[in-house]
């Protein structure tokens, strides 16, 4: 199952309005629905079928009725705990993994989230409570809402606007967090009456009102002062790693591979290829740039790694190019439409088109290396941060009085030595974990808002802060840079990462898995000391050697590259229609949020070269589009997209 939604009222649940909710997430289980329904609680589940394909679609049952589950996920372990219920004496009449959650529920409550293996959003109904989960590092969303009483719940916030309660009033909270940081954290959501629940948390719902639990934390103590030999550490992170990969493989139908030709990805690969072989399928996204053209060479570099991954291990390989026209610009609402949040990154684009590939091919699970660069340490900011940390430990008087002034001085070719000497003079933590992630900065963003005063900014600043500093503050180490892929995880890869695979591939009827998010592979890595993971060279030490026998040179030797897109381009060319429409001064001024000339300046400032504006308007555009089709109702989608549209 992948779509769940639900009513829960006192007064009596509205079945048809479940119903409707249902119809928003068909995209999320075209495989089937079914709805349960008593006098208080009416909920279903659309069906994405994945593991036993003959049994019923949407809502499971234990054996005389009086437990029902809905379902969004996977459970690895299943077999094994089914095994052990059925030794209790619990009978199932499926096979599915679904069914382990109302049996393994009625055997040991809400402790049922301390036995599950794997990536998942439910509600159970007992008929008296209601139990809704969230997994460990936060795979699969869940919303909820309350109003007058009554309680809702649905896998995408779209169908929780189907309740005519909805009032679609803005959290100002949130647009701050999704301009500065690119996600709204939970229970946050752009909607003051609607919230998420957390990577890691459970909510009750009794009569006696909602309480919210966290069943799980990621580990916040890594071993610096006496770690396990690293030749040790190295063996077990190879065996988690073949542990969650094939874990991941579990299915009744095709298991592909999202395929970028970096460590991560390839050694899902390398590991997938020795149980599926020849029949394994990997999926890679380009750009149509002729070949050897400059922007081929800039942009199409996953396309030439994965190729060679692919040969290597002899895999059927598949790589899909984005047609760079106008039809980007019939496609972006559609894709803001099926994020549900405004989300102010362009990386959803590839992740649609790797889905709809996916699914055009009959390959329904796609697994991926997701998360791999928190735990493992693989982004360079966090290896820049780390070079930051040693020019720090420089007596303050030598650095102040000549080597900072003399680093401002140094030409353009000598960029991290002057990085180094602005972010010296940074020592706040928050706002040194900030200059290498936020994608506006608190202040500025402040400044392009129509009611802002003097304290605006401040204001801003310590919501941000509010966020932020209680998880990169939580782990117990000297080196700051460990506290930022701490946070990274706990809030990036739930809200953002997680957030845009899930929203992306649903929309195309795609399931997707994440082998490092297995939650033993996480604590094990977070239990590695930083000298395991980083140097001042080097980034995902420890990763890099525990699959070094697996991989081709190249790739254990490929320099971490993002997934770029040329946005810019887009910014003047396919999407500026959009642009020029919901960034207009008319259309600015009418949403009523932003400054009209502060955008307008923005955008001319980039699209003349003064200034690198694309992030600014990027954030800027999604905005206002989804506020059109979410808050304002003007813009009406002209059809459901499907995969056919982008890979036909």
């Amino acid at each position: 199952m992948c779509g769940i939604y639900g009513h829960l009222s006192s007064k009596g649940a509205d079945v048809r309005l479940v119903e409707a909710m249902g119809e928003l997430l068909r995209h999320r289980g075209p495989d089937g629905s079914s709805i349960y329904h008593d006098y208080k609680l009416a909920f279903g589940a659309t069906r994405l079928a994945i593991i036993d394909l003959s049994a019923p679609p949407g809502v499971i049952f234990n054996e005389d009725r009086r437990v029902a589950v809905v379902f969004n996920g996977e459970i690895y372990n299943h077999r094994a705990l089914r095994a052990e219920l059925e030794a209790c004496g619990h009978r199932f009449a499926t096979r599915t993994d679904t069914e382990v959650l109302v049996h393994g529920y009625e055997a040991w409550g809400v402790k049922l989230l301390e036995r599950l293996r794997g990536m998942f959003a439910f509600a159970i109904w007992d008929g008296e409570q209601l139990f809704l989960a969230r997994d460990r590092l936060g795979e699969k969303p869940l919303y909820y809402a309350q109003w007058d009483g009554d309680f809702y719940f649905a896998s995408e916030l779209k169908a929780l606007l189907r309740s005519p309660k909805a009032t679609r009033r803005l959290d100002q909270q949130a647009l701050l967090c999704y301009m500065t940081l690119g996600y709204a954290p939970p229970p946050l959501t752009p909607f003051a009456d609607i919230h998420k629940l957390g990577a890691g948390e459970y909510l009750l719902v009794t009569p006696e009102g909602v309480r919210k639990e966290r069943y799980w934390r990621a580990p916040a103590e890594p071993d610096e002062q006496h770690p396990m030999p690293y030749p040790e550490a190295v063996q077990r992170v190879r065996k988690a790693l073949e542990v969650a990969v094939e874990n991941c493989l579990i299915s009744d139908v095709p298991v592909g591979i999202f395929l970028s030709g970096g460590v991560d990805s390839s050694t899902t690969v390398a590991l997938a290829a020795r149980t599926l072989g020849a029949q394994l399928q990997t999926f890679t996204v380009g750009y149509d740039y002729p070949q050897g053209s400059k922007e081929d060479l800039k942009f199409n570099v996953d396309v030439r790694y994965a190729e060679l991954v692919a040969k290597h291990f002899g895999v059927q390989h598949h790589v899909i190019r984005i047609v760079q026209d106008e039809r980007l610009a019939w496609l972006l609402p559609h894709l803001v439409y099926g994020m549900d949040e405004p989300m102010p990154q362009p990386t959803v684009v590839q992740v649609a088109y790797v889905a709809a590939l996916a699914r055009q091919r009959g390959v329904p699970v796609l697994l991926n290396g997701e998360a791999s660069d928190e735990l493992f340490f693989g982004y360079d900011y966090y290896r820049s941060d780390y070079r930051l940390a040693q020019y720090l430990k420089v007596p303050a008087l030598l650095r102040n009085a000549l080597l900072n002034p003399l680093f401002r001085r140094l030409p353009e070719r000598f960029q991290m030595l002057r990085h180094l000497a602005e972010r010296a003079v940074i020592t706040e933590p928050l706002a040194r974990y900030l200059t290498w992630i936020q994608l506006t900065a608190p202040q500025r963003y402040s400044s392009w808002l129509q009611n802002a005063d003097a304290n605006t900014a401040q204001v801003h600043l310590q919501m941000i802060a509010s966020v932020v500093e209680p998880w990169l503050m939580t782990p117990r180490t000297r080196y700051f840079t460990t506290r930022i892929p701490y946070a990274d995880l706990n809030l990036n890869v739930a809200e953002h990462i997680d957030m845009r695979l899930d929203k992306m591939s649903m929309a195309m009827s795609v399931e997707t898995r994440s082998p490092f998010q297995d939650h033993p592979l996480a604590e094990l890595a977070l239990s590695l000391p930083l000298s395991y993971k980083l140097s001042v060279r080097r980034t995902k030490i420890v990763l890099r050697d525990a699959v070094r026998d697996l991989l081709p040179e190249a790739v254990l030797k490929r320099p971490k590259w993002g997934f770029f897109s040329p946005v810019s381009k887009w910014l003047r060319g396919a999407l500026r229609p959009l642009v020029e429409r919901y960034l207009s001064p008319e259309h600015v001024a009418e949403v009523g949020l932003f400054k009209p000339e502060a955008v307008q300046e923005i955008i001319a400032a980039h699209q003349s070269g003064q200034r690198y504006e694309m992030w600014a308007i990027w954030a800027l555009l999604v905005f206002h589009i989804w506020h059109a089709l979410y808050v304002s109702g003007t813009l009406k989608l002209d059809e459901t997209l499907k995969p056919s549209h982008l890979a036909g």
